[in-house]
């Protein structure tokens, strides 16, 4: 991260010094996290329910391991109530022809011209928010800090950070609501469009027979159709041995499904798998010749089982039916824990709806400098990404799902 990253503010390594206040808020300070040292001290523990994202031993390994990204937090406390808000700060390096793949944007022909125009912009981008994960894991605070307050917090901090960055990205931090896109607004942040999140409410399902039981015939066919395709490929949990021993294999796999993708800021490290191993779980797909073909991760994360990051090679994707077997291996792991939802992410919305997810709106906001270039987001914005239409499925009997 910038070594001017909040240079007014006191580290939380320095102890006997209170935080910088935080113009508007009487009472409210904030202190920033930079260092893996600093989050000894992360106050996590005084959420009544900490995401995963937000503990202090998955922040400390992303801000001595950047993934694409540098890594650091900011704890924001009202002295008189003591309540406190946490944020997530990463910061990249955005750079249209590596970020955005051609594919991304809308009609080629009509944003082509603006398109060569942002071909080579470069910039640093302050993010709030999480950028490794789907939907809010990058912001915590109690259920007693009203929204607006929320959004009063962060943009005082996105203000009192704008000035060393170009661009500041506010990701996946607010529920959906016309008074905070107003706000937003207001203060100069432009909506982004992006793909929902897709969830599973596992709540209607006693285990997989149940869930099968409930899915209408056709859906009930595809299943069958789809594991009958899996046939010559075996699956296990991998052990953090066996994922050091496949790290390499595993980022191959990473980053040639990777390529694929329209927008893409993480950057992904061998480490970052093997951290997965120990703090999350992999599985491996292997053909009989004992190859690794595709491999899966997931974090349990509360009540929530999230999909992660995968990989596979693209042959097996069609011959195996392989992306689609993935699903329901993940979905088949989510009802033998403890959780309510399955999180799938972001992507492949069709495919993870005709397995019973339903979209949730997580929204994204952009804001530029100076004022006038930031006139043009939405502009520009088309040319870089559209949403793609889709068609929501409907696979279960009656009203289930």
């Amino acid at each position: 991260m910038p070594t001017a990253f909040l240079p007014a503010l006191c580290t939380a390594t320095e102890s006997g010094r209170s935080g910088v206040e935080v113009p508007g808020f009487p009472g409210w300070e904030v202190k920033r996290f930079t260092r893996p040292a600093d989050f000894t001290g992360w106050p996590a523990g005084e959420m009544a329910d900490p995401d995963f994202w937000m503990e202090p031993t998955t922040l400390s390994f992303l801000s001595a391991h950047p993934q694409g990204m540098t890594t650091g937090g900011l704890e924001l406390r009202d002295r008189n109530s003591g309540r406190v808000l946490l944020l997530t700060v990463q910061v990249f390096r955005f750079q249209l022809r590596d970020n955005v793949a051609d594919a991304a944007g809308s009609v080629v022909s009509r944003w082509n011209l603006r398109r060569r125009l942002l071909a080579t912009c470069s910039a640093e981008v302050l993010s709030l928010g999480q950028l490794l994960a789907s939907g809010n894991c990058g912001l915590a605070a109690p259920q007693s800090l009203p929204v607006a307050d929320r959004v009063g917090l962060v943009l005082a901090v996105a203000d009192m950070l704008a000035a060393d960055y170009r661009a500041v990205l506010l990701k996946d931090l607010f529920p959906p609501d016309p008074s905070v896109e107003r706000g937003l607004a207001a203060a100069g942040f432009y909506h982004l469009p992006a793909d929902p999140v897709m969830e599973l409410d596992l709540e209607p399902f006693a285990d997989l027979d149940d869930y099968l039981h409930q899915l209408t015939s056709k859906y009930r066919v595809r299943y069958r159709r789809a594991r009958g395709k899996l046939e010559g490929l075996n699956r296990h949990q991998l052990s953090p041995h066996e994922i050091n021993r496949y790290a390499d294999r595993l980022h191959e796999l990473y980053r040639e499904t990777t390529r694929g993708a329209d927008f893409n800021v993480v950057a992904l490290k061998h480490d970052y798998f093997r951290w997965l191993g120990e703090t999350g779980v992999v599985h491996g797909y292997f053909c009989d010749a004992g190859r690794l073909v595709g491999f899966t991760t997931a974090l349990p994360n509360g009540g929530r089982y999230q999909a992660h990051f995968l990989g596979l090679e693209e042959d097996y994707k069609h011959s195996h039916h392989l992306y689609h077997n993935m699903l329901f291996d993940l979905l088949s792991d989510a009802l033998t824990g403890p959780f309510s939802v399955l999180d799938f992410g972001r992507t492949a919305l069709e495919i993870k709806s005709s397995l019973g997810a339903v979209p949730r709106r997580s929204d994204t906001y952009l804001r530029l400098r100076p004022a006038a270039l930031n006139r043009l987001v939405p502009r520009f914005v088309p040319a870089v990404y559209e949403p793609r239409d889709w068609q929501p499925r409907s696979p279960f009997r009656g009203d289930v799902g």
